[in-house]
């Protein structure tokens, strides 16, 4: 008989540690079980749902009910661009568009839809993996910078709304009754100069809660896939299961394959979509190909930009570089047949380790390429969600 696994997804996206545990639980005996999520951006709602679930909201939701849920999604902090909630003027319109998505959400994933509206009652008991993926736009590169501090206002700020939630559980809970695993996932500067004071400041808490924790820097393309994405997973055990199974943290940073996944490997033949291809950048001139020691092959298109990265070419039998939501990189361009085009949403989402049938399911949201694109850039490689999920004991 299987062991029901109980994920809590703060932070979920479109449910990558969901898609990982599934893909894992055959083989380790493992039927996953999400028991709560928190997210509160409504396309990445609408893809989890279409991705993990039933869509029938029939199945979910009483249809003499339908008034009564509208109004507690009212009371709901709601976004559309992920970055502010949505007006109070357009919520009765933008709930009635997407309410199937956001119904299924909160009664069978039971969504909180936003970490400051979510308290410890909200989430069940005896979780096993609690995950939180939290905001990284004030902590990387490409952002502002503005950091993580403590009542700050910044996104990755709500890390410490994740400290609130998990000291109520301390407080009010059982030992026992706490969840066993706690996994973070962020871009790599969370352990650069500025932020790093604050990062041991929250492993430090972690530990007054009953958790020993190590963080890990790890890139995708040691892990199999084609991307070469280096982010930081904090992984964090309750002390009293640590002692019970005897678990010890695998040594993940020492992982490095020999023999990178390329590019092509993701690649969809005879790509149809005209809007991709990019005829108009063949009048500028492009330098030779340079391999970097990340295994990525590029050219660059001189006079193109004043921007490096949006100049660059990939030369698709090499690894391929960092996939983001937004930027030059949320536009990756690969020579494709010495024809420039740039990938598709479908292999952004193959890039991220989910696969054509997950674009073909949230194609039915209407949602656009673009978009689609964006939440694959925000989401998390799921060949190395698989590896650390796998070295779990439970």
């Amino acid at each position: 008989m299987n062991k029901k696994v109980k994920l809590f997804e703060a932070f979920a996206g479109i449910g990558s540690q969901y898609r990982a545990l599934n893909n894992i639980g055959k083989k380790k005996h493992w039927d996953i079980e999400v028991v709560g999520m928190i997210e509160w951006f409504i396309p990445a709602i609408s893809a989890y749902i279409e991705i993990h679930s039933d869509t029938n909201v029939n199945k979910y939701v009483n249809s003499n009910k339908r008034e009564e849920i509208k109004n507690k999604l009212k009371n709901k902090n709601l976004s559309l661009d992920s970055k502010k909630p949505i007006s109070i003027s357009n919520k009765n319109k933008v709930i009635d568009q997407w309410f199937n998505y956001l119904a299924i959400s909160m009664y069978k994933y039971n969504n909180t839809f936003d970490i400051t509206q979510t308290s410890y009652l909200d989430i069940a008991k005896n979780i096993d993996i609690f995950t939180y993926s939290f905001p990284c736009q004030d902590l990387s590169n490409q952002g502002k910078q503005k950091g993580m501090n403590k009542n700050s206002g910044t996104r990755s700020g709500l890390l410490w709304e994740v400290e609130r939630i998990i000291t109520e559980m301390h407080i009010n809970w059982k030992n026992n009754e706490k969840p066993k695993y706690l996994l973070l996932e962020n871009v790599a500067e969370i352990g650069n100069k500025k932020n790093l004071p604050n990062l041991n400041k929250w492993i430090k808490k972690l530990d007054e809660l009953g958790y020993e924790s190590k963080i890990y820097y790890l890139n995708a393309s040691d892990f199999g896939s084609s991307q070469n994405r280096k982010r930081a997973y904090g992984l964090s055990v309750l002390k009293s299961w640590k002692k019970k199974v005897n678990f010890q943290f695998p040594d993940l940073e020492n992982i490095h394959l020999k023999n990178k996944k390329a590019i092509k490997n993701i690649l969809i033949k005879n790509v149809k979509d005209q809007s991709l291809w990019m005829p108009e950048l063949d009048k500028y001139q492009r330098l030779p190909f340079v391999k970097t020691k990340s295994n990525l092959c590029k050219s660059k298109l001189l006079d193109y930009s004043s921007f490096s990265s949006e100049s660059f070419i990939y030369d698709p039998n090499y690894t391929g570089p960092t996939l983001t939501a937004s930027g030059a990189h949320s536009r990756i361009k690969i020579l494709d047949n010495n024809k420039i085009r740039r990938l598709s949403a479908e292999e952004s989402l193959k890039y991220m380790g989910f696969k054509s049938v997950d674009y073909q399911k949230i194609k039915k949201t209407n949602l656009s390429e673009q978009k689609i694109i964006y939440l694959a850039g925000n989401s998390i490689v799921i060949n190395v969600l698989e590896k650390i999920f796998d070295s779990l004991i439970l």
